[in-house]
């Protein structure tokens, strides 16, 4: 059969005298990408098709048959039985066509008032909705391991850091409550998307809504919806809901590799902060000592995917008309892989967590150097009524002082110090000691030890709340 004797698609080739170029065809199917959305095709099918009985426009028995012919293809699906046919197009018109087979003429009536428009803006909200689900649970798992990780650490003291240099002294714990507060944002980001895409476009047919008698309240209920769509060319044409997720999926993805950039640096020989476990690590080819970080440095690279996937959904849509376009059918390649990503990342980042050993003593030895009290010393002035900026620029001269003789502040003798400011007595003691520094961050968001196990608590009743 030559190209101009191919017989047209059986589903929308009326108006067409011969079938598309093999090329043209193949540049056009979306199977491959949208198969995915098997589960919530056939739910919406199921449901459309009783919205069709419970207005009369089919019968019982059709009905019937055409759940049964559903529910039978699902199986198929599921066993890996189901043949895909990419001359069919999409996931809709492979579904649809299947069914003819199995139920006949009842079948032929399924797509009556529905387009396809309408039937895929339902397929992904329902398909993103459940994965919001899924991701929600990994996240909330996630931040349960890094808290685990923060209870058992309220104690120990580590450097923290701007500039990737030594700031001021801090716990451990307080830094994995920063990673989770992080997590906790992200969290919330994609709960808010979850709850703006919980619409029903089902109803909307291809842009001005059906004729038929479709009752779009029972439609919603059926399918969990919170919300039908009141204008139906911007139900099927817009995916900001997509665009949304695609966001907050971003911004996870930067909170995650940003995560790992720190457990990396932590791991190296340089800092020697932590140990990671084997199971999250490999080995060189060539050098036999080494363990290197892969699982981090994935996730850490892989998080550029969801970035890019933002601005792939961003410029696809900024010069669409309404209402639907084909150029939409590319949105599932990009939202797909946020979702993959981000489901895959997070659980192996808490994989990476659970096996994380801190090196206390390496922690606490950094924090006695890099002048790490400077700031302490400042303050302790200003407490002595001297102005912040006074005392910002007498302690630049006690460091610089310190620095000559290659000793930290908290190693200079008293004497020395009171050359500075008489100002300074016996009592600044407290304020060079970066454990006792520690100690005084009792205000709210603090890294005292005591404020640090009260956050904890609020998070663990935060967490253990969640659905």
């Amino acid at each position: 059969m030559t190209k101009k004797e191919k017989s047209t698609n059986p589903l929308w080739g009326g108006r067409f005298k011969t079938g598309a170029d093999q090329a043209a065809e193949s540049f056009s199917a979306s199977v491959h990408i949208d198969k995915r959305l098997f589960e919530a095709d056939i739910k919406g099918s199921i449901a459309y098709a009783e919205a069709l009985k419970k207005g009369e426009i089919i019968n019982a028995n059709e009905l019937s048959k055409i759940k049964k012919g559903l529910g039978k293809i699902l199986q198929e699906i599921k066993q890996n039985k189901f043949e895909w046919d990419p001359s069919l197009e999409d996931v809709h018109m492979n579904i649809e066509s299947r069914l003819v087979k199995i139920a006949g003429e009842a079948a032929k009536k399924i797509h009556t008032g529905r387009s396809r428009n309408d039937q895929i803006a339902t397929d992904l909200r329902l398909f993103l909705i459940n994965k919001i689900d899924d991701i929600s649970k990994s996240l909330t798992s996630l931040q349960k391991t890094i808290v685990k990780l923060a209870s058992e650490n309220t104690e120990t003291i580590m450097p923290g850091l701007t500039h990737l240099q030594i700031a001021q002294p801090i716990t451990f714990g307080h830094h994995l409550l920063a990673w989770n507060e992080m997590l906790s944002r992200d969290y919330s980001r994609i709960k808010d998307a979850q709850e703006r895409m919980n619409v029903l476009p089902l109803g909307s047919a291809a842009l001005s809504g059906t004729r038929f008698n479709i009752d779009r309240e029972f439609l919603a209920k059926k399918l969990g919806f919170k919300e039908i769509s009141r204008n139906s060319m911007d139900a099927v044409s817009d995916r900001d809901f997509v665009m949304e997720l695609a966001s907050s999926l971003s911004i996870l993805g930067i909170h995650l590799s940003r995560i790992c950039e720190e457990i990396i640096i932590w791991a190296s020989s340089q800092f020697n902060y932590i140990e990671l476990s084997d199971e999250v690590c490999t080995g060189s080819s060539i050098m036999p000592q080494k363990k290197n970080p892969d699982i981090a440095e994935l996730i850490r690279g892989g998080s550029s995917k969801t970035i890019a996937n933002l601005i792939g959904l961003l410029a696809l849509m900024k010069n669409l008309p309404l209402s639907y376009n084909r150029d939409m059918q590319d949105d599932k390649g990009f939202i797909f892989s946020s979702v993959d990503y981000s489901e895959d990342s997070i659980n192996l980042l808490s994989l990476i967590i659970k096996g994380i050993k801190p090196n206390k003593e390496t922690m606490r030895q950094d924090c006695y150097k890099g002048q790490i009290t400077a700031t302490d010393l400042a303050d302790y002035l200003v407490e002595k009524n001297m102005s912040f900026r006074r005392a910002h620029e007498v302690v630049g001269k006690i460091v610089a002082y310190a620095e000559s003789k290659k000793l930290q502040i908290f190693e200079l003798d008293i004497t020395e110090l009171t050359k500075f400011s008489k100002l300074i007595e016996k009592d600044v003691i407290n304020y060079l000691d970066p454990l006792k520094t520690i100690l005084s961050r009792k205000q709210i968001g603090g890294t005292a030890p005591s404020q640090v196990k009260k956050e904890i608590k609020k998070v663990k009743r935060t967490l253990s709340q969640r659905k």
